[in-house]
């Protein structure tokens, strides 16, 4: 398994190698579609012939398409053409607060004059960059369509992000992935009829608000949302077409009955996959439950002893 050099938040791969151990077997599978699928992670470790990857976020999907379409050799002379330009690299420099004391500002100055020519010139392999060093490798944007992360503190390391990259490219030289930009709605709504489907739904979190989950960005999900999801998948379930979504049964003390419901009425199969429990003061105990909800047995093979001899 590898990871996508896309940041974005909530993607799955600390969870990869056991969603596809859930997955479908590979022969029972013609068309895969990542519906929701912000880094790619999922779809780019897809064991399956054909592959789509499905974003609604523009920016996101701009920077989907491009690392997986942009020569590496392009990609790797456009980055070390900026870090030279803007001086990426990043020093130190200390300037005294208000209380004159010294604080040291690693690249900061660098980093808000690089994404200001981004937002002038809003090249995709710009913004690229941009994440490597923004609070939190977080994409956002604000109204008038500008770039608007705070600095992070960190930066695009030359040799170990360089070979990260490289590894991508090899590691999906061969795979076969059809990159769309369209509304997941409609995406599901055009299927009509059984030809071996597995569709794979991350979506946002109704009772969460981060920046994938913004209005702004396209986002702004919410429990009615949801029901509608539901009834899209309910109806491909009638058509017999497989479907693996991951969700949150409990997150920050709020428990998602709605889904948990909806999920025990039609007999799909929930599969719990982390269980935390953490406190946040004051005796106050948060619980979070993310979950896989499946419509299909699960793919097991029954092995004994004799199989790994």
């Amino acid at each position: 398994m590898i990871k996508s050099p896309l940041f974005y938040m909530g993607n799955k791969y600390e969870l990869i190698e056991k969603l596809y151990m859930y997955f479908p077997k590979k022969e029972e599978v013609k068309h895969f579609i990542d519906l929701f699928g912000g880094s790619g992670v999922v779809v780019i470790n897809s064991k399956y012939e054909k592959n789509i990857y499905n974003e609604l976020n523009k920016n996101v999907y701009d920077l989907f398409n491009l690392i997986v379409n942009t020569d590496e050799n392009i990609l790797l002379s456009h980055i070390n053409k900026m870090i030279k330009k803007f001086d990426l690299l990043i020093h130190e420099t200390a300037e005294k607060t208000k209380g004159n004391d010294l604080k040291v500002r690693k690249g900061e100055n660098q980093y808000y004059n690089f994404r200001e020519y981004y937002n002038k010139n809003k090249n995709v392999m710009d913004l690229f960059l941009l994440t490597y060093y923004s609070f939190n490798n977080y994409i956002r944007f604000n109204s008038d369509g500008n770039f608007n992360m705070p600095y992070g503190n960190r930066k695009f390391l030359p040799e170990e992000h360089t070979r990260e990259i490289l590894r991508f490219k090899d590691f999906i030289k061969n795979k076969k992935i059809i990159i769309k930009n369209e509304n997941a709605f409609n995406l599901l709504e055009n299927i009509t009829k059984n030809e071996q489907h597995f569709i794979y739904l991350d979506p946002p979190y109704a009772n969460t608000m981060a920046v994938y989950n913004e209005q702004r960005a396209g986002g702004g999900w919410s429990i009615e949302d949801d029901i509608k999801l539901f009834k899209q998948l309910d109806r491909l379930n009638e058509l017999g077409i497989k479907w693996a979504m991951s969700n949150v049964l409990w997150t920050k003390g709020i428990h998602n009955k709605h889904i948990e419901q909806w999920a025990k009425k039609n007999n799909y199969k929930i599969i719990t996959f982390e269980e935390k429990k953490y406190n946040l003061g004051n005796n106050i105990d948060k619980y979070t439950e993310e979950v896989l909800i499946i419509n299909y047995e699960p793919p097991f093979e029954q092995y004994d002893i004799f199989d790994f001899l």
